[in-house]
C-alpha cells in the first residue's frame, strides 16, 4: 500500500545520470573503437538495468504501516540486482565477441559509482 501524502524521493533521478554517463561515455568511446563502444555500453548497462530493478522495488511502498513491506521489498530488490548482474555479465561474456573487458568493466565501475552521489543528486 502507497501512502498517498508521502511524496517519494526523486531516486529516478540517479537512474538518468547513469543512463547519461553509459550513452555519453559510448559516444565518446566510439570515437576510438567500435569493439571498445559497444562494450562500454554494456558495462553501463550491465550497472544501470540491475540499479533501475532495484530502484523500482526498494521504493514500491511507503509509510510506516508498510515497514516490513518496505523491508522485504528491499531484500528483493538488491537480491534481484545481483542475480541480474551476474546474468547480464554471463550473457555478455558468453555472446559477445569480440569484448574490451576494460571498457567493459571500467563503465560499469564508472556507473556505479554514481551510487556515490545518490543523496547529493537527490537533495537537487
Amino acid at each position: 500500500m502507497i501512502a498517498p501524502h508521502l511524496k517519494k524521493p526523486p531516486i529516478y533521478r540517479v537512474i538518468i545520470i547513469q543512463l547519461l554517463i553509459t550513452v555519453l561515455a559510448a559516444l565518446v568511446l566510439w570515437l576510438h573503437s567500435t569493439v571498445v563502444a559497444y562494450s562500454a555500453l554494456l558495462g553501463g548497462l550491465a550497472s544501470l538495468l540491475p540499479n533501475a530493478y532495484l530502484v523500482s522495488n526498494a521504493f514500491a511502498y511507503s509509510g510506516a504501516r508498510a515497514a516490513q513491506k518496505i523491508a522485504r521489498s528491499f531484500y528483493k530488490g538488491e537480491a534481484g540486482k545481483l542475480i541480474l548482474t551476474a546474468i547480464i555479465f554471463a550473457l555478455v561474456f558468453i555472446f559477445v565477441k569480440p569484448l574490451n573487458v576494460f571498457a567493459l568493466f571500467g563503465i560499469f565501475i564508472v556507473v556505479q559509482m554514481v551510487n556515490w552521489f545518490t543523496a547529493w543528486i537527490i537533495k537537487f
